[in-house]
Formats: C-alpha cells, structure tokens, sequence
C-alpha cells in the first residue's frame, strides 16, 4: 500500500504477520526436530523476521532436548538467523 508521497506504508499487514509468524514457528520446530533426531549436527534458519523472539520461545524446550539456539541478529532490526545446535558441539 502507498501513501500520499508515494512510499510504502510502514503499516505492518496483520494478516501477513500472522502468516509469517506462523510459518517461522514451524520452521524453528522443524529445525529443533532435525537436529533433536539426530540427523543434523546444527541447522541453521536464516532471514527470519521473529527469529530472536522464537529463541526466547522455543529456549526451555531446546534446553531439555540437548540442544542450543542462537539468534544472530541483522543489523538495523532487519531480521535474524537462528542456529540450532546441539550443545555437546
């Protein structure tokens, strides 16, 4: 959506924040089984949007399945990668 200057509306979209939010949740779930499992060593998810607040969400249960989650934030709040790792690594 653009405003009356031309720009972009710095108005986040609510359904697409929910959209996205969802599918970042079931990446980092995904990412945390893979390695959990034992086919991967470390996955590593990268330009996600919530990615520092998921590692918040998802730390008790990473905790309690060996596993480590690392956010590497992007400059400027542009975003976030997110390691997940074992924590015997």
């Amino acid at each position: 959506m653009a405003s009356e200057q031309g720009r972009p509306s710095t108005n986040p979209d609510p359904d697409e924040t929910r959209r996205r939010l969802t599918s970042e949740v079931a990446e980092v779930e995904t990412a945390i089984e893979l390695v959990a499992s034992g086919p991967a060593s470390s996955v590593t998810l990268s330009g996600l949007k919530f990615g520092e607040e998921l590692a918040r969400h998802f730390h008790a249960e990473a905790q309690s399945r060996g596993l480590r989650l690392e956010p590497i934030p992007w400059p400027e709040d542009a975003g976030c990668d997110l390691i997940v790792r074992r924590i015997d690594e």
